[in-house]
């Protein structure tokens, strides 16, 4: 049974005047920011068609302008890749003071993708792509600055990722990435560049070369980047040491000496004689042709981009060893260029039976884009071409009429009947050369 003395204390104390302020205060708080609720800023949200900002809306509502939901909405919009100055207005708009700078709403957003990076998988809510999230932070900071906005800047971003980006325990891929994504947005001093390319440099070598010693001055200009790129390439002959040299080249400017970047002398082309030479036998590579293959193709969007005269010499590189004319074929069939379509022909030419080692669904898919049909013809590759464009012409777009009537004004006529017989669904016991002549001028 409880005491009188301690009732009269209870009730004292819940009626004390801390309690009746605290009262007050919540009370006067939850006035203010419902009044809030109809800013110009909040009922844009609210009546917004997109869902995402709708949903900003309701956690405002729900958030009392409490300091730590604010702080953590504008996180949230940050990372969505909201302009800041709508990060900025929500601040300004929550009742405070809040004292939430926009600077530190950016930076915990960096801190949560940099966690992610390293591994927290609870950093990110849905299990984004840091990299994604990350990417649509620095376009908003980058459209923010050039906007005239000075509360951030992109030396804040690269003081604040830096440590991530020297950290040698991470995995190399990732921190080029992210320099990579910095330096795609920012047009940054001589001087950040430069660091930019020690940074990204010194990440693929202390991966792989953990014990070479790296200076700024090893990267400082293009002779020096490639007397870096010689030593090391001299020095490996491991796939993936093969691998990490790619990384290396991509981390670093074009070259663009002339004699250099259309030569044998290329660094590309250099580093596709390395790999034949030290992992055509297999070891720790199962397909060298895909590689090499690969490597050219994920350049070509890139402003690594081979010129033609490499694709050249890397082809040709592939001819001479048996077993590589199949990744050797598309590599030149899709260069566009009319010399290694020569080439390309010439090849095809040259094989006495289409099988898998020469032939595959892609290559007859680029040799039928590039327009090949007819210059097949009298090869072994004909039969093939035409049994995948009659089974695929639907899905690739290709206008098998249309190739047969190109067939027979290049005078292909008997060609372009059977073609076109085929095309009409004529059973093939039907097929005589007097009848595809005759198809041919009935349909055509």
């Amino acid at each position: 049974m409880r005491k009188k003395g301690s009732d009269e204390s209870d009730h004292l104390a819940e009626n004390s005047p801390a309690t009746f302020d605290e009262a007050l205060r919540h009370l006067q708080q939850s006035l203010a920011h419902l009044e809030t609720l109809s800013h110009s800023f909040i009922l844009s949200l609210k009546n917004s068609d997109q869902e995402l900002l709708q949903n900003y809306s309701r956690l405002y509502d729900l958030s009392r302008s409490d300091k730590e939901k604010i702080h953590d909405l504008a996180v949230n919009m940050s990372m969505d890749g909201q302009p800041l100055s709508h990060v900025e207005q929500l601040l300004e708009v929550a009742v405070g003071p809040l004292d939430i700078p926009l600077k530190s709403v950016v930076h915990d957003a960096i801190e949560r993708i940099v966690s992610a990076l390293r591994g927290d998988n609870a950093a990110l809510v849905d299990s984004r792509d840091p990299l994604k999230v990350l990417e649509g932070i620095v376009t908003s900071v980058h459209s923010n600055v050039q906007n005239g906005g000075s509360a951030l800047s992109s030396d804040d971003l690269l003081a604040w990722l830096r440590p991530f980006c020297g950290n040698t325990s991470m995995p190399v891929k990732p921190r080029i990435e992210v320099l990579q994504i910095l330096e795609q947005a920012f047009h940054l001093t001589d001087q950040d560049s430069r660091l930019l390319v020690f940074f990204r440099s010194q990440a693929v070598l202390k991966s792989c070369w953990p014990v070479k010693q790296l200076e700024i001055g090893d990267i400082e200009n293009e002779e020096k980047r490639y007397q870096l790129f010689v030593e090391l390439l001299n020095s490996s002959s491991k796939w993936e040491e093969m691998q990490h040299l790619m990384l290396l080249l991509q981390a670093w400017p074009p070259m663009t000496s002339e004699a250099i970047a259309s030569s044998v002398e290329n660094p590309w082309v250099k580093l596709t004689t390395a790999i034949m030479s030290h992992c055509a036998s297999g070891t720790g590579c199962d397909d060298v042709g895909r590689e090499v293959l690969g490597m050219c193709r994920s350049l070509r969007p890139t402003k690594h981009k081979l010129p033609v005269e490499c694709i050249r010499l890397i082809s040709g590189l592939l001819l001479q060893q048996p077993g590589f004319q199949l990744p050797a074929l598309k590599l030149m069939t899709e260069s566009g260029d009319e010399h290694l379509l020569t080439l390309t022909l010439a090849q095809i030419s040259s094989v006495n039976k289409a099988d898998e080692s020469n032939c595959d669904a892609e290559l007859l898919d680029l040799l039928l884009d590039a327009g090949f049909l007819i210059r097949c013809v009298e090869t072994a590759f004909y039969p093939s071409l035409v049994d995948h464009l009659l089974t695929h012409h639907q899905e690739r777009g290709w206008d098998v009429e249309e190739m047969c009537r190109e067939m027979r004004q290049a005078g292909r006529v008997a060609e372009a009947g059977s073609l076109l017989l085929a095309y009409r669904g004529t059973h093939q016991g039907q097929f005589t050369f007097n009848t595809a002549l005759a198809v041919v001028k009935r349909w055509l």
